[in-house]
């Protein structure tokens, strides 16, 4: 497009030149046609500008990040001359088009259309715009290029992904259902000192017989519900300071290792406790897949703007008097304050793993990590590049 301005100019100027010092019907008219071409030009490109028309449209606009959904997306020439070097321009930071590249050039004539219909992938969690991001109209000479976005761009609301994992291997055995030698969360009956009157097909085996030699009738021992096992969920909405793809990586993986390890709980029915800080100390309690479904569609609408760090959250449940309790921290910073918390957590009896989400492989980073270890914390550092279920499944 340069070397087009630089000949359009030298011809304006030769002509000119040719005009003054020949004159003449034909030199006069080499000079206007070399001022008018341009002018021309530039108002091809204004009306095209204007006139062309362009439609897209999803069959859904909530959707989950990472399934393909329908697309489908239109050019058209409604007027009466023909359209050239309309480039249409895609959004792709956090999205993806199927059968597509980042821009494509389309030369319509006059009443034609350029249809496509695909498939497009939201990447990540969140709101925003995807499809086409701005149109590139260049008028037949080279000469100039109008980009203007698009005034009504298609808007879709992402949900994160929920990971299912068959077994959770950051789990400790004794809340792990999967394993047969310890408690699951099925409530099991215990026996108690207390007695009751015996009843036609109560066990044999409860019966208290010291008690009935002494009342002079048989008498069974009371049973109670042992609590069921509870794990409590602590997700770090701190700010990230990272650039904005990296955070949106990291806020992502947060979240979905979150739902992936509640959502693994809901489903064996075994209670889980979510405790996160946004706009004030929230605490939600995960009893049933219904809980967690209920949980779940809120979570689009999270925002990293937490106030109250997620070392002051555990200790904040610390004072319920925690014991034995399985406790799992997503973050992606490893500070002092989350070391000393951890230290309480574990010196309770309870069980702790730390969700480390960051690719930061400092000195400072890695001592950190190995002090956390040495106390009896479970620590997994995610990077980018990892698969949540990888990390969780104890397979990477």
């Amino acid at each position: 497009m340069k070397i087009n301005r630089l000949l359009c100019i030298m011809f304006i100027i030769g002509s000119g030149v040719f005009a003054s010092y020949f004159g003449g019907n034909i030199s006069y008219a080499l000079f206007y046609l070399a001022i008018f071409l341009p002018i021309i030009s530039f108002l091809y490109t204004l009306y095209v500008y204007i006139r062309f028309k362009i439609y897209q449209s999803m069959d859904n606009y909530v959707v989950v990040k990472g399934d393909w959904n329908n697309y489908s997306f239109m050019i058209a020439n409604e007027d009466y001359i023909a359209f050239r070097n309309v480039k249409v321009n895609f959004l792709y930071d956090k999205s993806t088009i199927r059968r597509t590249t980042e821009s494509m050039e389309y030369s319509l004539l006059p009443s034609d259309t350029e249809r496509m219909d695909t498939k497009l992938r939201c990447n990540y969690r969140g709101e925003y715009a995807v499809g086409v991001n701005t149109i590139e109209v260049t008028d037949f000479l080279y000469l100039f290029s109008i980009t203007y976005p698009i005034a009504t761009k298609l808007k879709v609301l992402v949900l994160p992904r929920i990971i299912n994992v068959d077994q959770l291997g950051i789990a400790p055995s004794l809340i792990d259902p999967k394993n047969p030698v310890f408690f699951t969360n099925a409530t099991e009956e215990e026996l108690d000192t207390e007695v009751r009157k015996y009843n036609p097909g109560d066990n044999k085996k409860r019966i208290h017989w010291k008690a009935s030699a002494k009342a002079g009738e048989l008498l069974s021992r009371k049973y109670y519900q042992k609590p069921k096992a509870e794990v409590v969920l602590f997700m770090d909405l701190s700010k990230i300071t990272e650039d904005d793809l990296r955070v949106v990586i990291a806020e992502d993986k947060i979240i979905e290792s979150i739902l992936a390890i509640a959502n693994y709980y809901a489903i064996r029915k075994t209670s889980s406790h979510i405790i996160y800080d946004m706009d004030g100390i929230r605490n939600i309690s995960i009893y049933s897949k219904g809980d967690f479904n209920a949980f779940y569609k809120t979570c689009v609408n999270i925002k990293f703007n937490s106030k109250t760090s997620v070392a002051e959250l555990m200790t904040r449940r610390l004072q319920r008097g925690d014991d034995g309790i399985f406790y799992v921290v997503a973050t992606a910073k490893l500070t002092k304050e989350l070391y000393l918390s951890s230290l309480k957590v574990l010196s309770g009896g309870n069980r702790l793993c730390i969700l480390f989400i960051s690719d930061d492989i400092s000195e400072d980073t890695k001592k950190m990590i190995e002090d956390m270890k040495r106390a009896g914390a479970d620590i997994h550092q995610i990077m980018p590049k990892d698969e949540i279920e990888d990390v969780l499944t104890g397979e990477y």
